[in-house]
């Protein structure tokens, strides 16, 4: 789910698929294998008392193809859990 509005290149959402008590722990642990895999790198956060992922879109070089290379990073690595 989108967690927050998309503000300046910053894309906030969870995974919330699962259990809800283990929703946060869930979301923490695929911004982890998804940063050790090498492909992309993600931050987490807090928002309102949940665990979120974010994904920066920065760099002028960074693609459409790049965001949607990462969206489906994410849904294979919640696939996996």
């Amino acid at each position: 789910e989108l967690a927050a509005p998309v503000s300046m290149g910053v894309v906030c959402c969870r995974f919330i698929g699962t259990d809800e008590n283990k929703i946060d722990a869930m979301n923490s642990e695929m911004v982890e294998r998804i940063n050790a895999s090498g492909r992309a790198y993600l931050t987490q956060t807090k928002l309102n008392g949940r665990t979120v992922m974010r994904i920066g879109l920065g760099n002028i070089l960074t693609t459409e193809q790049h965001l949607r290379n990462a969206w489906e990073l994410i849904r294979a690595t919640a696939g996996e859990s």
